[in-house]
């Protein structure tokens, strides 16, 4: 006999699942999680709602990466880096401020890979292949972009740069003169290589520094001497620049306890400099002073490439074989070359993905690219633990290069970390995760653009979420910059404002004109039925109920209202609807959705004079435009639990689901899996008046289905980009 049980899905806040947990029914987040859960935007309370629109901000002048510039709370903007170039926005993104080519000295392929640092007005970009670079703010609208230097003595040496001898410590050099330009320095190896980079370099002989002019062979090169050497002797106390092009830069850099901090030099890649307190640009160890330079390198069993320094409560130190941190000795001491420390924390290396800090704990994708870590301090280890956050849907993290954080916004509480993903499945979307740490929430859910366009790059800035997307636009690959939305108010992609057409420079012919007709010349098309406009000098708005063509271009209206008095002859005609609207010229030859207010106008192909004429009921200036985007939701298999135990892989029916939603237009629910015919429900936008607004449906619906299955699972899907909220569900499951 069979038998009707109740089960309740109060929230989807587990997320989205592995498809390897379908059968885990013991697993805790299994009855709040999903099997697929795309699009959505996951709600402190347990709910969803269909994620945010984007509107189109700026064409970007090609592949981009974006990062945030905050300097104050009233001044934001947004830098924009491509090949050999940096471009600033305002904090809409609407404008440009500033762009700049001088300096920017990485290339396209290394946009991923660029370490950031902000100090105040200031900004630091780092990539080991190339000299750091320093951007320095003016004002608003002005920024410019120079290669960092080192301070150095008044005289103009010595200079306040890290040194290192590479070469074994019983290697000489012997100077042929203590002054001058054109001195022969010999090395008693062959230490250098035939690398043009020598010429520039900086060595230091017993700490006095010579200017490499010329490279002769690879034991003797060719100096100035910039500071008078002790003698001509052999000399193993010596040693050469840091950081150069023949060495290479660090990759990893921030600001911390009061200093800059460098590292991750490509050619000593385990390598820390930190510079003078509050001296950002000298970097000399000098005596060891509590204030002075640090130089001090990770030492173990490997060596560690560090690829990313975050300042945090300790400096944390993110390397390729583990993470690390340098400790504050107390509470109120800062760190100094005597007590400076590694202490290495987990083993389990970090990607060239930056890191960030989210929900109290330093996240940071693993060096396989294939799991999300947050690195946070424990109370019961008394030190550092990295927990692996994406375990649960290890299936949506897919080698992600990119990486933003939002803490809520204006009208949304909601935190997330958000990571562009880029490898063969999922490249192009977004892995969003979703937490609230005291509550012991956490779950993720991935979002996707328009087909065959894809996520960029993603940052945020005060809350704004801005995006750059990689789209196909008139069959050009085009990258765009733009920002999401933070409530419902658009449930498009790309999106922006139409703009009536109005058909020319209608106007009145003809003075003392009365009545319900019209008599009018300068269309240039005929004005539709529907269509509605205002008079200048007369009170009101109109709408067309017929026209009549009179030939040469003059059109007889027939109006819904009698004219308030009679226009003069030549009057505007200004219309107020219209049929035709203009729309950005990126939307050329493109597919668009349309939605004024809570209606959907539905899809539109955009003409080749950058119009779209909509045949529907005609709208009000500035109707929606963009790319639809679909979400979706399949939940876990639809078990239930009897004084048997669960009921996986045995035949159970749906019977009846109760979908609580809110603020809904449009809904789609079928039993994607039933052996019978799926039984399907769609809030239909029927017996409307498409310029008017749907009234959004809120509470309780009722839905049925058909057929046993061994697997039955509910899907929520949305056909228009229309407002929708699920806020839990409630099942009859009957089992035989």
């Amino acid at each position: 006999m069979a038998r009707t049980l109740r089960t309740v899905l109060t929230d989807f806040s587990g997320g989205e699942l592995n498809p390897l947990l379908k059968t885990r029914t013991d697993a805790k987040a299994y009855f709040n999680g999903a099997q697929t859960l795309r699009n959505w935007y996951m709600l402190d309370t347990g709910g969803i709602m269909r994620r945010q629109g984007t509107s189109y901000k700026q064409t970007l002048t090609g592949e981009s990466r974006i990062l945030p510039f905050v300097f104050s709370d009233d001044e934001v903007a947004i830098f924009s880096l491509s090949n050999n170039r940096l471009d600033v926005f305002s904090s809409t993104g609407a404008s440009i401020q500033a762009n700049i080519t001088s300096n920017c000295n990485w290339t396209t392929a290394q946009l991923f890979e660029l370490n950031i640092a902000q100090f105040g007005d200031t900004v630091f970009i780092a990539h080991r292949d190339n000299p750091t670079v320093k951007i320095k703010r003016a004002s608003a609208s002005s920024f410019a972009a120079t290669i960092f230097a080192f301070d150095s003595h008044s005289s103009g040496y010595p200079r306040y740069q890290p040194y290192y001898k590479y070469e074994d410590s019983a290697v000489t050099l012997t100077p042929a003169a203590t002054t001058g330009s054109g001195v022969n320095v010999t090395a008693s190896s062959a230490i250098f290589d035939s690398d043009a980079n020598w010429v520039g370099k900086v060595l230091r002989i017993g700490e006095k520094e010579v200017d490499i002019t010329a490279r002769t062979n690879t034991t003797v090169v060719v100096v100035t001497v910039r500071e008078t050497l002790a003698s001509t002797s052999a000399n193993a106390e010596w040693d050469e620049q840091l950081i150069s092009s023949h060495r290479g830069y660090p990759q990893a850099i921030t600001f911390h306890d009061n200093r800059l901090w460098l590292g991750g030099v490509k050619s000593k890649p385990s390598s820390v400099n930190a510079s003078h307190v509050g001296d950002y640009f000298n970097f000399s160890v000098g005596t060891g002073l509590s204030s002075e330079g640090i130089d001090v390198a990770i030492s173990g069993d490997q060596v560690n490439e560090i690829r990313h320094l975050y300042s945090s409560s300790n400096l944390q130190i993110f390397t390729d074989g583990g993470e690390y941190i340098i400790p504050t000795s107390s509470d109120t001491s800062a760190i100094t070359p005597s007590n400076i420390v590694f202490r290495r924390q987990t083993p389990y290396g970090c990607s060239r993905t930056r890191p960030i800090l989210f929900d109290g704990a330093s996240l940071y994708t693993q060096k396989n690219g294939q799991a999300i870590r947050e690195f946070i301090y424990s109370d019961t280890e008394a030190g550092y633990i990295s927990t692996n956050i994406s375990v649960m849907a290890n299936h949506l993290i897919d080698s992600p290069k990119d990486i933003a954080m939002i803490s809520g916004s204006s009208t949304r509480p909601e935190q997330f970390a958000i990571f562009t993903n880029n490898g063969s499945t999922h490249g192009g979307k977004l892995a969003v995760f979703h937490s609230i740490r005291e509550e012991d929430i956490a779950g993720w859910t991935m979002w996707s653009t328009r087909d065959d366009d894809t996520f960029h790059s993603v940052t945020s800035a005060n809350e704004h979420l801005f995006a750059v997307c990689k789209r196909s636009l008139n069959s050009v690959v085009t990258y765009t910059l733009e920002k999401f939305a933070e409530d419902d108010s658009t449930s498009l992609d790309c999106s922006t404002a139409s703009t009536l057409n109005q058909r020319g420079t209608p106007l009145v012919k003809g003075a003392s004109q009365s009545g319900l007709t019209l008599i009018t010349d300068g269309f240039t098309s005929a004005p539709q039925v529907q269509e509605a406009f205002t008079i200048s000098g007369v009170t009101g708005t109109y709408t067309i109920t017929a026209v009549t063509n009179n030939g040469g271009g003059t059109y007889t209206l027939t109006l819904d209202a009698t004219l308030a008095s009679s226009p003069a002859d030549n009057a505007a005609l200004t219309l107020t609807k219209g049929f035709l609207h203009d729309v950005n010229a990126i939307y050329t030859s493109e597919s668009i959705n349309a939605v004024a207010g809570n209606s959907s106008l539905g899809a539109f192909t955009v003409s080749g004079g950058d119009q779209v004429t909509f045949t529907v009921d005609p709208q009000a200036t500035g109707v929606s435009i963009g790319f639809n985007y679909t979400p979706s939701l399949e939940t876990m298999p639809i078990d239930v639990e009897t004084e048997t135990g669960p009921h996986t892989g045995l035949p159970r029916r749906i019977v009846r689901c109760i979908v609580d939603i809110a603020d809904a237009l449009d809904i789609s629910l079928k039993a994607p899996n039933s052996s019978a015919t799926a039984h399907e429900l769609v809030i239909l936008q029927s017996g409307f008046t498409i310029g008017g607004d749907l009234t959004k449906q809120s509470g309780k619906k009722e839905f049925y289905f058909l057929g046993y299955d061994k697997s039955p699972t509910v899907a929520i899907t949305q056909n228009d980009p229309l407002p929708l909220k699920v806020l839990g569900m409630a099942l009859e499951v009957q089992i035989s």
